[in-house]
This record gives structure tokens, sequence and C-alpha cells, in this order.
């Protein structure tokens, strides 16, 4: 039994040693009354730092009235350590029944703003960012969810945790991509969504933020491509942009301008509030109108059914709602014309691909910045391809890649037979610094050798760049490129076998634009067999650039 004798004591029982006051079973050193130090009449066991208190005097030496001095501080002592128990017991059960890691809330709790809200485009806050918000709450174990609209282009998804009753919030308004920035910006969105990357003036506003341009704040979390669909009976196989803004904008009204039957041309587009209208309107119309007299569908499906049954129409789609329709190559400028697939839309040599955003603040709070981090995994990316996007797997290409005719022969006798990948890595423009999301496509290609068994193959980099300045200055800087991929698969163990660079050779789009010339500056990433026969020197600039050899 633990003894009650207050800290204050007789004179003669000098307060330098006392004992634990927790519970026997709680304690060893309560348990065995052992005495510890006291300073100054007080102290803290040091075993389980309860407080310490001077032993009682033996029975024999207290007199009736002293005991009766002592009672009322007893009972006053013997209260306040009851209390102190009861905490103790209550704070020791609640301590075993909590997550070892709880995701921490971004607000406090009964506060009417949403936990996490992302702010931003529509192609990104329709279908791709509830999904991912979805899958990755239950990774995170919120197994139970629920998501409601809650005004146009709005929705919260509640979620509860069963393992400890957690609950969280989500809320997302997709009001455009100008909005991402606004929002964060303002402290109204702890993540942005976009279909475009930064501009300059968003980069400025938000500098509060951090650099949202740098790596670890901008995250590439799918690729996006539009289909160009006609009638089966349509003869045509390819358009130009050009041909095709023209089309949509009314300057082009019958088919026989380009080749085909004569007709009236039939427009089939997609709403305003869709995201791929959003995608054709950026890389198609550039801030020209659309043609008065265009037919809007609310509904891919519907879209690609009114095309499929009209000879004289013609309409764009994301890639999964083509169905019956038939898909036409586009071609960029001086790039070759490609039909869309996901190995095109991949590599971002389609005409009509494009990049979707996540983007978090440096200090972003640690949820959004867990959410962009699974976006981005490998396990984000197969759900951006169930929701009809394009993920970022380099997988090998299947035998569909074509070898452009204007390509240096080597090039052509090197890639005979071997395998590309369905990635294009890119670079910051005028360096030889690897953009944000090949950052990321490094390790994926590592993990696709070490996934595959591939490891045993052999790693082919081929450079690439636009055509403005010096050719020869061109061909080094492509160069460069291809060696700075290899000294970062280095790091992860890997030495590709041929690393060369081809200067503005075989040009994927326009470089008269800047959009076109930051896909030419890229490094193509091939698989072989086994090593080529004949040494590979580094394409010099007194070369023939161009053979179809």
């Amino acid at each position: 039994m633990i003894s009650t004798t207050p800290l204050t004591t007789p004179p003669a029982m000098p307060p330098d040693r006392g004992v634990c006051t927790n519970l026997p079973e709680a304690c060893g050193l309560a348990a065995r009354r052992q005495p510890q130090p006291l300073t100054d009449g007080a102290g803290r066991c040091s075993e389980c730092g309860s407080a310490l208190m001077l032993p009682a005097a033996p029975a024999a030496a207290a007199s009736p009235a002293a005991a009766r001095r002592w009672l009322l501080p007893v009972l006053a002592l013997l209260l306040v350590l009851a209390a102190l128990v009861g905490w103790l017991l209550q704070r020791g059960a609640s301590s075993r029944a909590a997550p070892a890691e709880p995701s921490p809330p971004l607000a406090a709790a009964g506060a009417s703003a949403p936990l996490l809200r992302l702010h931003g485009s529509n192609t990104v806050g329709a279908a791709l960012a509830p999904a991912l918000v979805k899958a990755f709450l239950a990774r995170e174990g919120y197994t139970e969810q629920s998501a409601t609209p809650t005004a146009p282009e709005e929705l919260r998804i509640e979620a509860r945790r069963p393992s400890d009753g957690a609950r969280l919030a989500v809320a997302l308004a997709s009001h455009g991509t100008s909005t991402a920035f606004a929002s964060l910006a303002a402290g109204q969105a702890e993540l942005g969504m976009a279909s475009r990357p930064i501009q300059a003036q968003e980069r400025e506003a938000t500098k509060a933020l951090g650099d949202l341009s740098a790596e670890g704040s901008e995250y590439i979390v799918a690729l996006d491509g539009v289909a160009v669909i006609v009638h089966p009976s349509n003869p045509l196989k390819q358009l130009t942009l050009a041909q095709l803004r023209d089309l949509f904008t009314g300057r082009t009204g019958d088919w026989s301008a380009l080749g085909a039957p004569a007709g009236a041309v039939r427009l089939h587009a997609r709403d305003e509030k869709s995201g791929t209208w959003d995608t054709f309107r950026a890389l198609v119309l550039d801030k020209q109108a659309l043609a008065a007299g265009t037919t809007r569908h609310e509904d891919s499906r519907a879209l690609a059914a009114a095309v499929a049954a009209d000879p004289m129409a013609i309409g764009f789609v994301g890639l999964p709602y083509a169905e019956a329709a038939k898909t036409l190559a586009l071609a960029d400028g001086q790039g070759a014309a490609l039909r869309p697939s996901r190995f095109t839309v991949a590599t971002e040599d389609y005409a009509l691909a494009r990049r979707l955003y996540f983007y978090v603040a440096r200090d972003a709070q640690p949820l959004a910045r867990r959410l962009a981090d699974f976006a981005v995994s490998d396990e984000g990316q197969k759900v951006a391809q169930t929701v009809g996007f394009i993920g970022q797997a380099p997988e090998a290409d299947p035998g569909t890649a074509v070898v452009p005719t204007d390509v240096p022969a080597e090039y052509r006798r090197l890639t005979t037979g071997a395998q590309r990948l369905a990635v294009n890595l890119r670079f910051r423009p005028g360096s030889d610094q690897l953009d944000n999301k090949a950052l990321r496509d490094v390790g994926r290609i590592t993990r696709l050798l070490e996934r595959d068994g591939a490891g045993s193959r052999q790693l082919m980099l081929l450079g690439f760049s636009d055509d403005r300045g010096d050719r020869c200055a061109n061909i080094g800087l492509s160069q460069q490129r291809a060696r700075a991929v290899a000294a970062d698969l280095s790091t992860y163990g890997v030495r590709p076998a041929v690393v060369q660079g081809y200067g503005p050779a075989a040009a994927v789009a326009s470089n008269d634009t800047e959009a076109g010339r930051e896909r030419n500056r890229r490094v193509e990433v091939w698989l072989l067999d086994k090593p080529p026969a004949t040494p590979v020197q580094p394409f010099a600039c007194g070369q023939a650039a161009l053979s179809t050899r």
C-alpha cells in the first residue's frame, strides 16, 4: 500500500529521500518503495516520472494530536493522486487506440473549410483528379467514401477511416487552369490542377510559395491526346494543324478544298465545359473563334456516333471514344503525320498530345504532397489509364514506331531491329537540364529494366535539337543532352551502350513555334538485344545531315 504522508514533514524528518507515488503495478520502484533523492523537498521518480513523497513516520512516533493535524492534508493529497492515476489510465487507453501515422488534418475540428482543396483545370478536375483522390484516400485507409457535386464544376469527397474513425474532406473546383495559380497565391487551395505549364506571370504571382516550376512543386500526372475523326468513307488520311484550324474556324467550308468529294463540311465539337474541348482550343484554334453553326456535344460517344453516321462530318474526341469513326493522322509543320495512339501520345510526338499537371507549394501541407506523389507513382499512372488518359510507364514499342525518312543513315542502321520505349526525355529551354517529367522518367526507365528482366539488354540514347541557331552547335547540344541523360542513368547503375546526337534532324513538330521547338528538343530511348556490331562515332558536324539510304 502506498504511503500518504505529505511532503511537508516535522523538522525531525529531513526532506532528502522520497518514494514514488505511482501504482505498484505501474512502476517497479513504487512497488519496492525504494527511496529516491529529493531536492528542496520535491522530486520525480527516475523510472516513471511520478511525484515523490516522504515515507510515513512510524505509527508509534505520531501522537493523536499530530495525526489529527495531518489528516486533512493527507485526504487532499489522496484526492489529487486519484485524479492523476485516472488521467494516466485514460491517456494510456487513448494512445493504444490511436493509429501509428494518422493523416494530419489541414483544418481545425469543426471548421467549415475543406481539409484539402484542389482548384484549376476542368480537364484534370472532371475525372482524373477525383479518380486519383479516391484511390489515394483508399490507400491511406479511408475506405468509406462518398462524392457529392456542390456546384457546377465542383465536387466534395467525404471519407472516413474505419480503423480509427478519422474523417477527411476533399473539395475540387474545376473552373480553369488560371484559377489554380490564383487560388494557390490567395491561400484558397493546397493543390493546383493545370492543363498547361505555369506561365511567367503566374510564377511571379506565386513566388511566396517557392518556384512552382521547380522539381518537387510541378508534377506531370498524365498525358492527354485528342483524336480527329471523320466518316469511314472519307478518303482523307491526314491533315496539317493549319488545315484543321481552317476547317474549325470556317475558312474551309467544303471538302473539295482538301481533295475529298465536294460537300459542305459539318463540324462537331465538345461543349465548353469539356476538357477535350479545352485541349483542342489550345492546340489547334490558337485563340481563334470556333465556326458558327458547329454542333456541340456534352458526350464524346454521342459526338463520335454522329460523325460515324455522316459522310460530311468531322469532329474530335478523346482517344477511347473514336469507336466506329475514322481517325486522321496529323502533322505539325515539318513533323511527320502521326495518328493518335498510346505510343505517339506517350512520346509526345503526336501533334495533339499535351501534359496535365498538379502544382504544390514548396512547403505544401503533407497530405497535399502525398497526393501529388501518389499521382505520379506507378499506381497513380494506372489510375490515369483507367479514366482514358495516357500513363507514363515507358513501355517498349510493340513494333509500331515509325522511323522518319529524313534521318542520318547511322540512325537508321542503329534502330533497325531495336525497340523504342514509349517516352521522350525533354529539357529546359536552351540547356541540357532535364525537365521535371524527364527527371521522373529516368527512374521509370530504371524500374522497367529491373522489373521486366531487361537489364541484360542494351540501352541506346539518341538526341535531337530544334533548328534555331548554328547547325554544328545544335548537333553538339543534342550530343550533350544525350550524355546528360546517360550521366543521370549511371547514378542508377545503368550504362547505355550508345549515346549519340543528331541535331535538328527528324523534327517531330514545327520549329516556328516555341511549343514545337520544345517537342523537337528530345532524347529518344531504344532497347537493343546486343551492342552494335560497328562502334558508334560521335556524329561529326561536317557529315551530311540527312540521308534516306
